[in-house]
């Protein structure tokens, strides 16, 4: 492994905000992700001075290359609308105006990746790994160890046994079909990183895909005890739970939801993975009239929007389904788009489409163009938390 100074001072600044993360965000431009231009080097200094003039009235700001072209930025105390409009004027630099092409270490079509150091740092961390070892997004991924056995018997124990509130996030859905977005739901949702860093720090529970299904009704009980202490504190309109349909469908679910106080009747939605419902249709039929009785949401989580040519949403009726953003929807096939519209016209308005993932600003755009009404992301917080309009 070579590691230059400057990645060497920046893996020191990693730690360093490991250990004092709250304000700080880092953002990653993934210069190594598009075709080097001829005058890459010219391109690259010229980034760095107007992204030090840009953030210079920030309290802290540090801009670090690497030896591949990629810049690293550690920043707190700048608006959204400043980091937007500065990371748009950088990927006009090197892209000329071009969609990206190709995914990024983060597995996105984006130029850049603008993380949370609360919540996201570890994502950074390996994507980093990966360039000072030479490897390629895939490698920084077994630079952990996948899940075993011994691992999952573990963890199961563990998860029957402590308060998991330190591994629970949540998230909202806006509905930005009005001019002031309003809060949909609350979506609560395991970090399986979380746990990892809490409990294995060198193992890769996702690196096993198998156990870590197997793992995964260990984790929804656990969410489900989380959530039966903390929603009653909240008031928002309803709330959201990633569950597989298995658990939807046990007694422990209907245990939990009879447990609520009588006022949160009817404010659960049941978010549901499109492999899941894939692989148990029977049983996501049975979920679907079981939530009807009960009074319940349901949500089909992790639709692409390519998924729209092979899959018949309406036919399923839920409530919801979440389409995850990608840069491809910038410069889509017409008749890939075409597959999507005419999916999105199928739905009929029984059941209710949102963008999420939406970490580019040009999300939203879509979004609204698409006629989506529902959007969830980290740049939709921000946006939100700062006043500012998102479409």
């Amino acid at each position: 492994m070579r590691v230059t100074e400057h990645e060497r001072a920046f893996l020191h600044e990693l730690h360093a905000i490991k250990k004092d993360p709250l304000g700080k965000r880092v953002i990653h431009f993934c210069v190594s992700s598009i075709a080097a231009p001829a005058d890459l080097s010219r391109r690259v200094e010229s980034a760095k001075h107007f992204i030090t003039k840009s953030f210079s009235r920030s309290p802290y700001c540090k801009v670090f290359p690497a030896h591949n072209g990629d810049l690293f930025v550690a920043y707190s105390h700048v608006t959204v609308s400043e980091v937007v409009g500065v990371c748009a004027k950088v990927e006009k630099l090197f892209l000329d105006g071009e969609p990206v092409k190709g995914r990024n270490a983060y597995g996105e079509y984006s130029f850049y990746k603008l993380a949370d150091a609360t919540k996201e740092l570890d994502v950074v961390f390996h994507a980093f790994k990966a360039i000072i070892a030479d490897g390629s997004p895939q490698e920084a991924q077994v630079l952990k160890k996948p899940m075993s056995v011994e691992n999952l018997n573990f963890l199961s124990e563990k998860l029957r046994s402590i308060d998991l509130r330190h591994c629970i996030f949540n998230q909202p859905v806006y509905f930005v079909g009005e001019k002031v977005p309003s809060i949909e739901f609350l979506e609560f949702f395991v970090s399986a990183k979380q746990i990892e860093e809490n409990f294995l720090p060198d193992i890769s529970l996702t690196g096993a895909p198998w156990l870590f299904q197997a793992l995964k009704e260990d984790l929804d009980r656990a969410t489900l005890r989380v959530m039966a202490k903390e929603i009653p504190e909240y008031r928002h309109k309803a709330f959201s739970v990633n569950l597989t349909l298995h658990t939807a469908a046990s007694k422990e679910f209907t245990q939990f939801y009879e447990a609520l106080p009588g006022h949160l009747s009817g404010r659960i939605v049941i978010e549901v993975h499109k492999t899941d419902v894939l692989h148990h249709m029977n049983l996501y039929r049975q979920v679907r009239r079981q939530s009807k009785n009960m009074g319940l949401k349901l949500c089909i989580d992790g639709i692409e929007w390519r998924d729209f040519q092979m899959l018949h949403l309406g036919r399923m009726r839920p409530d919801f389904v979440k389409i995850n953003w990608c840069d491809t929807l910038l410069s889509p096939d017409e008749a890939d788009l075409a597959c999507l519209v005419n999916g999105l016209k199928g739905l009929d308005g029984e059941t209710r489409a949102v963008m999420c993932r939406c970490d580019n600003p040009k999300a939203f755009v879509v979004a609204k163009g698409l006629g989506i009404k529902y959007v969830q992301g980290r740049l939709a917080d921000q946006f939100f938390k700062s006043g500012m309009q998102l479409q």
